[in-house]
């Protein structure tokens, strides 16, 4: 396993040695051009970022727009409020080191489950057929019958994407989520309750007959 830290923090470099031991490698990208070019290269397992880099945000969006799936770590000594699209934010005090342990420790587990993410639910270009619709995910448009129906949001453009490339199957609620909103709290749950209420609706209102049920305790399936 690679993991890329990027911090010119001597201690937090030490600390997260210290924590790591265990892993294969561990990449010290104290340097602007040093992190980019790790990123370009793609050939990471996590990338580990302090807050207090100048160039974080331009780093996360570059990171998400080359490897949507690679999670990427924050590491700050207060509320993290003014950084987006990470994965997951930590805030430390005053021993991180404790914190460092935690994190190694359960990295393995999370960036396999975006592994297995990343292959469930890669992002598509082309058109997706499902019974005698299709939807289009460049336009965000749905078409029944070749005929164009609607051009929906952005969420629920996701949610129609995953169900519909998976016509006839069942998708988790968490992958959705983690897909769709990128978390998994109750109130992106119960956001997306309210956008597949929607989809129903569209369906319904336009005389398809395709039905999103849900799978009590399972996901939603597109039939």
């Amino acid at each position: 396993m690679k993991i890329v830290l990027n911090t010119q923090n001597i201690n937090l470099q030490n600390d997260f040695l210290v924590a790591s031991k265990d892993i294969s490698e561990i990449i010290i990208a104290k340097a602007e051009k040093m992190l980019f070019d790790t990123i370009k290269t793609g050939d990471v397992n996590a990338f580990v970022l302090d807050n207090t880099t100048l160039y974080i945000q331009k780093a996360i969006d570059f990171i998400k727009k080359k490897h949507p799936y690679i999670p990427v770590i924050i590491l700050g000594n207060e509320k993290i409020t003014n950084i987006n699209n990470a994965d997951i934010y930590i805030s430390y005090i005053y021993d991180h080191s404790f914190l460092f342990n935690i994190i190694i420790k359960n990295l393995v587990n999370y960036e396999n489950n975006f592994f297995t993410l990343q292959r469930l639910t890669a992002k598509i270009t082309k058109k997706v057929y499902f019974g005698v619709c299709m939807y289009d995910p460049n336009r965000r448009m749905i078409y029944h019958q070749n005929k164009e129906i609607l051009k929906i949001s952005e969420k629920s453009g996701g949610i129609l994407e995953m169900l519909a490339s998976n016509y006839g199957k069942i998708v988790k609620k968490d992958l959705i989520l983690e897909r769709v909103w990128r978390k998994n709290d109750y109130y992106s749950s119960r956001s997306m309750d309210v956008y597949v209420t929607g989809l129903r609706k569209i369906f319904r209102e336009n005389n398809i007959d395709i039905k999103i049920k849900n799978i009590s305790g399972v996901g939603l399936i597109l039939e």
